[in-house]
């Protein structure tokens, strides 16, 4: 059973007893948390997929803060040729691991996907519209009046 989750802008493909690397949050360590956003939920590979459209209200991933790290620096070089200049910086980046506890469906149908359903039909019907013609304007020109002398 595996779980596609979006934490920040960035999906990760999870399952349980899985440990990721995401960017840095602020929680304390040793506390669950619960992933706000499940995209997608499947029992195996072939049966049991849920998509959400755009997401699964009634599939829990809570996952346990193990702790921040930082990650692998980078340096970065500039160079422009004959100009003698050159710069050499560092990065690195603040990581937050935490660890997959478990995967969890409740009973009934997720919220979004009944709206997703009824957007649907609403989009069905806007299709079905005739199109609009845009009337043409003509500009008048103004004409200026000779002054009578």
């Amino acid at each position: 059973m595996f779980s596609v989750i979006q934490i920040g802008s960035t999906q990760y493909i999870v399952q349980e007893k899985d440990e990721i690397l995401v960017d840095r949050m602020d929680l304390e360590e040793g506390k669950n948390f619960m992933a706000p956003k499940v995209l997608l939920f499947a029992e195996s590979d072939d049966k049991g997929v849920k998509v959400g459209m755009p997401t699964l209200d009634n599939v829990k991933v809570e996952m346990r803060v193990m702790g921040n790290e930082r990650g692998k620096k980078i340096r970065v070089f500039k160079m422009k040729p004959k100009k003698h200049y050159q710069r050499t910086i560092g990065h690195r980046s603040d990581y937050t691991r935490l660890k997959v506890l478990k995967i969890s469906v409740l009973n009934g149908a997720s919220k979004t996907a009944k709206a997703v359903g009824e957007s649907v039909v609403e989009a069905k019907k806007d299709v079905i519209k005739k199109p609009v013609v845009k009337k043409t304007t003509v500009k008048k020109i103004a004409v200026k009046k000779a002054k009578a002398e």
